[in-house]
């Protein structure tokens, strides 16, 4: 009987043994996105500078600290807006794709208070002059209102 229990117990421990002793570990791919981006759109009568400054949180995560500067140049005078968003659960899914996916409080120069759902798949490519940019097309929600802005923006490293 002793024999039979303990032949059960090693063919017990047989079964739970983990069967991929070389399991490869997950590449991270967070670090080659750290840097400064910016890139400046101008659509009459507006002028805006986006700025991305990214850094590692995690293995495969990211922070961005993204502003946006707005300038609208109306009947001989400049009304400007800066806004700040503190995005700190961005996920690089690939070797060049990062994933834009959360609901922030934006700090707003005008001190009014703004919730929004930032969206988006960015794509890192190099340019045609060597920079190191990142492509993406950036949906901004408002939380209460569900009014939404889609906008395609290329931010060249810095």
């Amino acid at each position: 009987m002793k024999k039979l229990i303990f032949c059960c117990l090693v063919v017990l421990m047989g079964a739970c043994k983990d069967k991929k002793e070389n399991v490869e570990p997950e590449t991270d791919f967070a670090a080659d996105f750290a840097g400064t981006y910016a890139t400046t759109t101008v659509i009459p009568p507006a002028k805006t500078d986006f700025n991305w400054v990214v850094t590692q949180n995690a293995k495969n995560q990211l922070n961005i600290v993204f502003t946006k500067d707005t300038e609208i140049a109306a009947a001989g005078s400049t009304v400007s807006l800066l806004q700040t968003y503190k995005l700190i659960n961005v996920k690089t899914t690939g070797k060049d794709l990062i994933e834009l996916d959360e609901t922030v409080d934006v700090e707003q120069s005008n001190g009014k208070p703004l919730r929004q759902k930032v969206q988006g798949t960015g794509t890192r490519v190099v340019n045609s002059a060597g920079v190191t940019q990142i492509n993406i097309t950036l949906k901004l929600t408002d939380a209460s209102t569900n009014n939404a802005i889609e906008e395609y923006l290329e931010f060249k490293k810095q």
